[in-house]
């Protein structure tokens, strides 16, 4: 039996994508999500989350998209700009990372304050993950190992989408994204092993990021070889007004039909496949 954790990224960002993951995990197919500490409409998430005792719940660290940290922008100068917000995406910080200036005392602090605040709710965290998954990132992967170990969690996502998947189908760009971010994982597992972290045997959603469909993720459930894997999603409610904030092109409502598609849940059925959490993980 293969075993599936379908997870939906940036729970607490925005209220129509809280409301997209409750009515995907109560109506359709969602198990997991990653909770960002940082966002927005981050109490309302947390008050949702409560209300669905069988959604795994991780952290979804964050160094990137815009949001306020934690902890005081006085007390992370080097992860702010001057309006005080993270810069808004991983090649702009992957820049100040090699470029000297990103002071990773800093990062530890800030990372330690979101993985505090989302402890503190008290809700049960089933593994780490981050947002556009900066925590593979050599020079970040040491703070969150270290974080992992000193908060007693063992769970982790491991971002490393196989490289032939989808190669001819997919822009260019994406593709070296995607490959590059696998390397970083597959890097990343070897010490996660070493330090007896769990993850998943597969990962699935970099090809399809924020474009997810019923047909796609029939074909994923179709064709996915024997194991545990992960299917990272982005669904929301009212993209209209998701896109006024965001600009990243996402197809909220398409990924969000896709967790309550009968289609989905039909073949999911055929081929005998169990729907999981991280929590479900040894």
């Amino acid at each position: 039996m293969n075993r599936v954790i379908i997870n939906a990224d940036d729970f607490g960002i925005h209220g129509e994508v809280n409301k997209a993951v409750y009515i995907g995990h109560t109506y359709g197919i969602l198990t997991s999500t990653s909770l960002l500490a940082p966002g927005p409409a981050f109490t309302e998430a947390v008050d949702m989350a409560r209300q669905c005792p069988g959604l795994g719940t991780g952290i979804h660290l964050c160094l990137v998209g815009g949001l306020s940290p934690v902890l005081s922008p006085r007390e992370v100068p080097t992860l702010v700009n001057e309006d005080g917000l993270f810069p808004d995406n991983y090649m702009d910080f992957i820049r100040a990372v090699y470029t000297g200036k990103v002071n990773f005392s800093e990062v530890y602090a800030e990372l330690a304050a979101q993985i505090e605040k989302i402890l503190a709710t008290g809700l049960p965290v089933t593994h780490v993950d981050s947002h556009q998954h900066l925590h593979v990132l050599p020079p970040v992967w040491p703070v969150v190992t270290a974080l992992m170990k000193k908060y007693g969690i063992h769970r982790l996502r491991l971002p490393r989408e196989p490289y032939r998947f989808k190669i001819f189908t997919v822009p260019p760009g994406r593709m070296l994204g995607r490959d590059a971010l696998t390397f970083l994982a597959r890097r990343a597992a070897r010490d996660a092993a070493k330090l007896h972290f769990s993850g998943t045997d597969y990962f699935w959603g970099m090809a399809y990021a924020g474009r997810m469909t019923e047909t796609k993720l029939c074909y994923l459930l179709e064709t996915v070889p024997f194991g545990i894997h992960e299917i990272m999603m982005h669904p929301g409610c009212k993209a209209k007004e998701l896109g006024k904030v965001f600009k990243w092109g996402y197809r909220w409502e398409s990924e969000l039909k896709a967790l309550l598609s009968e289609r989905v849940r039909a073949i999911a059925e055929k081929k005998n496949i169990a729907f999981i959490n991280y929590g479900d993980l040894l």
